[in-house]
């Protein structure tokens, strides 16, 4: 996505980015606390694999194109969702 965004919907740059976290409780904790765990270390490997293996090179070359490069691995170690609202149409789109 680019800085700034246009809906894709009717083509406005009139959007909003909101940020939206997940949030569980204790008795989510007690019950699935390890099984999550487990997956925020695998999620943690596979984003590691991606900076090494992806975004490194892509950066290399893209810096020797004279580009700029987005980092695809940041996506892997933030747990947010990035969701951008339409002030004109209304439309909600991920970015």
């Amino acid at each position: 996505m680019a800085l700034n965004p246009s809906c894709p919907k009717c083509g406005s740059g009139r959007v909003q980015l909101t940020v939206e976290t997940r949030r569980h409780g204790c008795f989510w904790l007690v019950l699935f606390g390890v099984y999550y765990v487990l997956y925020i270390i695998f999620r943690w490997i596979i984003g590691l694999l991606v900076l090494l293996f992806y975004d490194w090179w892509a950066a290399i070359i893209h810096a020797c194109m004279g580009r700029g490069h987005v980092w695809k691995c940041k996506y892997w170690f933030s747990g947010k969702r990035r969701t951008y609202y339409c002030h004109d149409c209304g439309y909600n789109f991920r970015g």
